[in-house]
């Protein structure tokens, strides 16, 4: 009976340990899996700011042909205008955010909602 039960306790730390495992095992594959993923984010970020900037450089590129006596050197791709006059895209954002904030916007990662 002895030989039965410890044979039993056996079997029984087999299978916890099997059990651990597998539990690592997974984890280990979605650590794995979340890294491919965050990596092939930060490739189709790049991708897209690369597309930005040649769309940027595609439209200075069409100013020059149609104004060939415009300065050039005045082009930012990282301002715009707003209400007139040419601003830092942050600014833009920061005034779009604090009247977000006033009308009671909130934002959840890329998206908004009221």
């Amino acid at each position: 009976m002895a030989e039965k039960d410890e044979l039993a306790k056996v079997i029984a730390d087999l299978e916890a340990r099997l059990k651990e495992s597998e539990f690592e095992l997974r984890a280990a594959k979605e650590r794995e899996a979340s890294r491919e993923l965050k990596e092939e984010l930060i490739l189709y970020k790049k991708e897209a700011m690369d597309q930005h900037e040649k769309g940027f450089q595609k439209a200075v590129r069409q100013v020059d042909f149609f104004a060939k006596d415009l300065d050039l050197g005045l082009f930012d791709p990282f301002k715009d205008v707003k209400d007139g006059v040419l601003l830092d895209e942050k600014e833009i954002v920061a005034d779009e955010e604090a009247a977000d904030e006033g009308q009671g916007v909130v934002e959840q990662g890329d998206d908004a909602y009221v």
